[in-house]
């Protein structure tokens, strides 16, 4: 199941930029599938944003930032419950069957990482 199937469009939009962010966050070294697998709440996957020592030139302070807000505003939409983030076994098992970017065929099959901020 992606996403939450009761979002309207424009939901399922936000739920795609976390999804994003999540995406981002592994290939940049913010998030490691070890995080994300002792991970039981979105708070724990904040704190290893916050935590992480990213190789340099990866580092950006509003990366980091925008990142952590893209998954508290996962946990709000119910993408990140508690349950989901408990259950997720990777990185992308986490983006792509628990938010809206599975409905993005290019970040999958292209690994295509969506918009650089979330608003």
């Amino acid at each position: 199941m992606a996403g939450l199937s009761t979002y309207n469009q424009g939901m399922r939009r936000v739920s795609a930029d976390v999804g994003y962010a999540i995406l981002q966050a592994k290939v940049q070294g913010y998030l490691t599938n070890t995080n994300v697998t002792s991970a039981t709440t979105a708070q724990d996957l904040i704190d290893a944003v916050n935590a992480a020592v990213v190789s340099p030139g990866a580092e950006s302070l509003s990366q980091r930032m925008s990142i952590a807000k893209a998954i508290a505003i996962g946990k709000a939409l119910g993408d990140l419950s508690d349950a989901r983030v408990a259950a997720a076994t990777s990185a992308e098992d986490l983006a792509l069957t628990y938010t809206w970017v599975s409905d993005d065929p290019r970040a999958s099959i292209t690994g295509h990482l969506g918009v650089n901020l979330v608003p």
